[in-house]
């Protein structure tokens, strides 16, 4: 069985519109801009803020993540790879289904501006696990 939770993180997701902020897997979204295109696919322009001390919860796209970096420190975990570090003004990509979360670092959340471009029917993000326990040092 689903978590409520989650279910409806979800849900606000695919109802997000241009200006709205909606918080999933411990990740504030806020939309914005949003269009369909290509046929079939949505892509979604949004500012991302994941709270310093924390992780994201594991999640994954159904599509492609291209992110900028704005603010912050953060250790970029994805299944089957290395920890990749990322520090302001460096990008990366996460390709489609690629289980991921964002680890961050140091006294300053993350801020980031990432392009998600996904099926049309599907939401931006699906959480696919619990975050890591953390604590502050």
């Amino acid at each position: 069985m689903q978590d409520p939770k989650m279910i409806e993180e979800t849900a606000a997701s695919m109802a997000a519109v241009v200006g709205s902020s909606y918080v999933q897997g411990g990740i504030k979204r806020t939309v914005l801009q949003k269009t369909n295109f290509p046929e079939g696919h949505t892509v979604n322009f949004n500012f991302i803020e994941v709270p310093n001390g924390t992780s994201a919860s594991p999640h994954v796209h159904p599509g492609l993540e291209i992110t900028y970096v704005l603010e912050g420190e953060f250790d970029l975990v994805t299944n089957g790879k290395p920890n990749q570090r990322f520090r302001p003004g460096m990008s990366y990509m996460v390709e489609d289904k690629a289980v991921h979360f964002a680890r961050v670092l140091g006294d300053k959340p993350i801020k980031l501006l990432c392009v998600f471009i996904q099926e049309q029917t599907k939401p931006v993000a699906i959480v696919v696990g619990n975050a890591e326990e953390r604590t502050l040092a």
